[in-house]
Formats: C-alpha cells, sequence, structure tokens
C-alpha cells in the first residue's frame, strides 16, 4: 500500500531558512531563538515519497498549502484567521522539514506532485486548490501542468521559475553546518523579507527566526540541494497550465526578482500575474491579506464558489 493515514502526536519542528552568500561574514542582529512546537499538526499520512505530517483543520472549501523550502505549515499561520469559515485548511509539512520524513534523495518537485493524489485520497478530498510558496510554488505548477485531474486551481507564490543547476553550494553548506543558529536565522530573515515587512511586523520576523532551533539540519540540506543546485525550473512547465492560475510576485523579492520572474510567469496561458508592492519572498507572512483577496478569486474562476 502507497498511502497509509494516521494521527500525529506531538513532536517538535525542524525548520530552517538560507542566507544569501552577500551576508557572509556581516555583522547582523541575532533575534533571539525561540522553541516552536508542531501541535497543528494531526495527521501523518505515508507515501511512496515518506510520511508526510498535515495539519488539516476547518470544514468547507478544500484548500492544500504546502510550504516554501527551509518552512513547514507554520509559514500559513496567517491565513486561516483571514480566510474565515468556510475553508477545509490542509498545511502539508515539505519532506525534511517539520513533522514530515527526510526526504529519500534528490527527489524534484514533479515527483512530489505525482503524490498529491493519494494525499488526497487519505484525506477523503476529491478536488482542491493546490497553493504553495517558494518551492512548495513549483510543485503547484507541476499539479496545474496536468500532475493531478483533481486540482481544481493552483495559487503560486514567489515561485522560483528559473533553471537553478549550481548556483546555491554556499547556501546548502550553510545549511548544513549553520541552519540552526541565531546569525543564520537573521541573516536569512533579512534577505527574505522586505524592509517594509521587517520593519512594519517584527514580531512575524522573530517567530520566523525562532524557528531554527528545532531545524534538523542534515534532512534540510538534503533538500536545500535539490532546490537550489538541481532544478530544471518551469521553463517548460507553465506553457502547459491546464487549470485555473495565480502567481504572485513579491515587488520587493531580491531572491528572484520581478524583472526575472515576470517574462516567465507570463508563459502560463490564462494565468494572472500580479506584484503584490512591498512584498519580499514571503507573501503568506508579509501579505496574508493579498494572498487571501488572490484565493478568493481564484476558487470563482475554479468554479468551486
Amino acid at each position: 500500500m502507497l498511502f497509509r493515514s494516521e494521527s500525529f502526536g506531538y513532536g517538535t519542528a525542524r525548520v530552517a531558512k538560507y542566507l544569501l552568500p552577500e551576508f557572509a561574514g556581516a555583522h547582523l542582529r541575532t533575534i533571539p531563538l525561540r522553541l516552536v512546537t508542531t501541535s497543528a499538526l494531526n495527521r501523518r499520512i505515508q507515501t511512496r515519497l515518506g510520511s508526510l505530517a498535515v495539519a488539516d483543520h476547518g470544514c468547507g472549501r478544500p484548500l492544500m498549502l504546502w510550504p516554501s523550502l527551509f518552512s513547514d505549515h507554520r509559514l500559513y499561520d496567517h491565513l486561516p484567521g483571514c480566510l474565515g469559515e468556510g475553508w477545509r485548511v490542509i498545511r502539508v509539512d515539505g519532506p525534511g522539514f517539520g513533522g514530515s520524513a527526510p526526504p529519500q534523495g534528490d527527489v524534484q518537485p514533479a515527483e512530489y506532485a505525482s503524490v498529491i493524489d493519494g494525499l488526497l485520497d487519505a484525506l477523503g478530498v476529491k478536488r482542491t486548490i493546490f497553493a504553495g510558496c517558494s518551492w512548495g510554488g513549483q510543485i503547484a505548477a507541476h499539479l496545474g501542468a496536468g500532475g493531478s485531474d483533481r486540482i481544481s486551481g493552483v495559487l503560486m507564490m514567489n515561485t522560483p521559475l528559473e533553471p537553478s543547476r549550481g548556483r546555491d553550494s554556499f547556501t546548502v553548506l550553510g545549511t548544513r553546518w549553520l541552519g540552526n543558529t541565531g546569525f543564520w536565522g537573521a541573516g536569512v530573515a533579512r534577505s527574505m523579507f522586505s524592509p517594509a515587512s521587517r520593519a512594519r511586523h517584527p514580531e512575524r520576523v522573530e517567530a520566523f527566526v525562532g524557528a531554527f532551533r528545532t531545524f534538523e539540519r542534515r534532512a534540510a540540506a538534503q533538500t536545500a540541494r535539490t532546490v537550489l543546485e538541481r532544478s530544471p525550473g518551469l521553463l517548460e512547465v507553465l506553457p502547459r497550465m491546464r487549470v485555473p492560475a495565480t502567481i504572485l510576485l513579491g515587488a520587493e523579492d531580491r531572491l528572484y526578482p520581478v524583472e526575472r520572474m515576470l517574462p516567465i510567469a507570463q508563459r502560463a496561458p490564462g494565468a494572472r500575474v500580479e506584484v503584490l508592492p512591498a512584498c519580499g519572498h514571503l507573501a503568506p507572512i508579509e501579505a496574508p491579506e493579498a494572498v487571501v483577496a488572490a484565493l478568493t478569486e481564484l476558487v470563482v474562476r475554479a468554479h468551486m464558489v
């Protein structure tokens, strides 16, 4: 049997983020670390790519969320409150992070997309909107391009669209050796959050960095290596998009700037492409209201109202 569902007990999360090379050696303010637990997780589902931990809450229209690289289901903590009632929000921990099992080698986003149908079976969901940030957006793209007939629409946020062949060895090594330190976490926050977001929501930055203490470095480094050094990108995937899609870009995303991502995003036929003002690389944390607005519009196009 490829899939097995079981309840998920209390445990600690493993979360990491990465530091851009430009911050290496810089004197950065260290944000105090706090222990963050994965108490929201309530399901563990066995797949052929390992067990996936899931936070499954609410009733109504299904929405499955896959986080960015180096984060877990808590990336979407601000969305349920903004969405309100009438949604079943299913937040998945990506392999190597949070409560999910470590990755089984070099697993590309298309392979993770291939297990989503089984995940939906285990959860008793017939069709869903699928949304992902960064790495999760790559999985969403493969699903929207025909990876599953049970995906009604996809939302891609801050998604790397270009190939990333061997360009981030520093990031991978840093994740392996420094990923659970305050220095690393502060640098990551500085590289991912826009200046406006850091000034407006310092408590979100602190919570983001606080998870670093629970990060298991070896597992995250494996996933980081796959996504950051061996990704073929989405140049050939986006033109095959078959479902309603929305692509959100951060106006201040320094990792994947709008001027590079916009021409590629426009390859997706019929997709709605939006640029979020003052947003960096983490739209679910920096602009949850805008994410909810995009989801609300997407469900109309996907005929899930």
